[in-house]
């Protein structure tokens, strides 16, 4: 079938209760990748940009509660923090394509000081896979070309988790438990997207706490990639104190609570932005939901640690259905393609070395 005939993206979205039974399977050799770098004792530091990030930070509550002393960090962070590094303290650099400029000069400066370090990475892991001695590939095929990254994300946030739990000297993480759950998430977010997308929105805020606040930078990140609608993200009870005083009530307010006491604090969120007006969509779970919501996505109770494998698909599905919506192709994004001097300088930001590769 030609890539004009098929929907790759849709695809990629489809596929990820299948990916993470195969990450599974593959559980031992993550988990030996981790106990690599050493056990309890010491501060991880994982970095990264973009959804490598977003996956570290939404991994942060599973590896807080294995007792492990995790920080997230982006690249230029962590080269800004250099002489802050002690010995003991290990890296886990995460980068698909493993070219990403300022992960790649993070790598090398640990590396100069002698700290271990673990590439997460897909395939052979480029640059940032030579320089690490120790290297472990998601190995997920990609469907087409400069897709929007979705399998990869959870995936990612998935070999973090097993990572993390191999780290911490366990291996009673059963990741396939939670495929049932995927499957529930795309088949409840479909249909709703799609009518959410018909709605004239003006932005989107994309709210939560905890190791949700990876998730929803995580959404706010696809929805800039896909649509030109504005999307930011934010802590729920931060936004109350910030963005809500500058937000017109035409945007859509995207509240994801998996965890009982944010959903809590988030029925109330909602039923208060009623009251100006606002439209709000909650992914919540069956044992909290968010009633007063105007629309919600009701996963299956999932432990809250692990809820962000599940909760960032319905994203996922909006931004599809909102690219959709906008007249862009979502399978192709070829209006950053085409784009050509946008396309150019975000190369000259973030992979200089592949400028004029079209990559």
């Amino acid at each position: 079938m030609d890539i004009l005939d098929r929907k790759p993206m849709l695809e990629d979205v489809g596929r990820q209760p299948a990916v993470l039974r195969s990450l599974a399977a593959r559980g031992q050799a993550f988990r030996a990748a981790g106990a690599s770098l050493g056990g309890r004792q010491g501060r991880v530091f994982v970095t990264s940009c973009g959804d490598g990030l977003f996956a570290a930070e939404a991994a942060s509550a599973f590896a807080g509660r294995l007792g492990l002393d995790w920080h997230v960090a982006g690249p230029l962070d962590l080269l800004v923090r250099a002489d802050e590094l002690r010995s003991g303290d290990r890296v886990v650099a995460i980068s698909m394509s493993g070219n990403v400029d300022r992960t790649v000069e993070a790598a090398r400066m640990v590396e100069a000081r002698g700290l271990p370090i673990l590439a997460l990475v897909n395939g052979e892991g480029g640059k940032l896979g030579a320089i690490a001695k120790a290297r472990i590939s998601l190995d997920l095929p990609d469907i087409a070309p400069f897709l929007c990254g979705t399998a990869s994300y959870t995936a990612t946030l998935a070999a973090l988790l097993l990572v993390a739990e191999g780290m911490a000297g366990g291996s009673a993480l059963d990741l396939s438990a939670l495929a049932p759950a995927q499957e529930a998430a795309l088949a409840a977010s479909g249909p709703l997207a799609a009518a959410i997308a018909k709605r004239d929105f003006s932005g989107a805020r994309l709210l939560s706490s905890g190791a949700e606040r990876g998730t929803v930078d995580y959404g706010a990140a696809k929805l800039v990639e896909l649509t030109r609608l504005p999307a930011w993200s934010g802590e729920l009870e931060e936004f109350a104190h910030s963005q809500y005083w500058a937000m017109p009530a035409t945007d859509l307010v995207v509240l994801v609570a998996t965890h009982p006491v944010l959903a809590e604090y988030a029925r109330e969120s909602a039923r208060a932005l009623a009251a100006l007006g606002v439209s709000t969509l909650a992914i919540d779970t069956a044992s909290a939901g968010i009633e007063t919501a105007t629309w919600r996505v009701t996963l299956p109770s999932t432990e809250p640690a692990l809820a962000p494998l599940v909760s960032a698909l319905p994203l996922q599905r909006l931004a599809y259905e909102l690219a959709l919506a906008a007249g862009l192709d979502p399978n192709t994004r070829l209006h950053l393609k085409n784009d050509e001097t946008r396309f150019r300088v975000s190369r000259m930001l973030t992979r200089r070395s592949l400028i004029g590769t079209g990559l």
